[in-house]
């Protein structure tokens, strides 16, 4: 029984189950307001894939204050996709496929502006962390689905997507100040996370 609470709370990474809980709970009524007007789960996807793609743009031309409010938007669309599908009945497979293949693009478009602002800025080398940042987000997505498919859990890391979004998030407020230490942060953290499943994934295996 510890040992399963043990591992609930380290997959929820920084925030508490009671805390997601309560922020998805947020958009309960705009989700009601969509299922009635008939907007699917997979449009909503969609739509946070474009606010992803123009808050990469954003972020890329120096607009970044601009680039965090529609990022913001980018990641609210995402919660409501999810929202709409698991509490209105309209989970796919397809559907959760499209999820999770939007939430890299997003990812990638985020890092890809910042690469670009870096490259007009002269600072041709913080495309560097900018690549092994969102390298390291892929791996740790890819470890836990790869070890799933496998059948064995891997709910371990503290970087998981919501908390890779929310330093992001934070760390663009601060200007470029805040994006070179959460760009810097996320190269070598994310891959630290990546390593930790897959040391989790191998002890479950037996070490073999």
């Amino acid at each position: 029984m510890n040992q399963v609470a043990h591992t609930e709370k380290i997959s929820r990474g920084f925030f508490t189950e009671s805390f997601i809980r309560f922020f998805r709970g947020l958009f309960l009524p705009l989700c009601r307001v969509l299922k009635r007007a008939g907007v699917t789960p997979n449009a909503v996807t969609c739509v946070s894939l474009f606010f992803g793609l123009t808050a990469g743009v954003l972020f890329a031309i120096d607009r970044i204050y601009l680039g965090f409010a529609v990022g913001l938007l980018m990641g609210f669309a995402d919660i409501v996709d999810g929202q709409l599908a698991k509490e209105f009945d309209g989970e796919t497979v397809f559907g959760g496929v499209l999820d999770s293949t939007v939430d890299r693009y997003n990812e990638f478009f985020i890092f890809a502006g910042f690469a670009w602002r870096y490259a007009a800025l002269g600072r041709d080398l913080w495309i560097i962390p900018c690549v092994l940042a969102f390298f390291g987000s892929v791996m740790v997505s890819y470890v836990k689905s790869r070890a799933e498919s496998s059948g064995l859990e891997c709910n371990v890391g503290r970087l998981q997507r919501p908390e890779r979004l929310t330093l992001i998030a934070v760390g663009v407020l601060f200007g470029s100040v805040g994006i070179d230490l959460v760009v810097a942060f996320l190269a070598v953290a994310t891959q630290v996370t990546a390593v930790s499943r897959l040391v989790h994934v191998w002890r479950q295996s037996g070490g073999k």
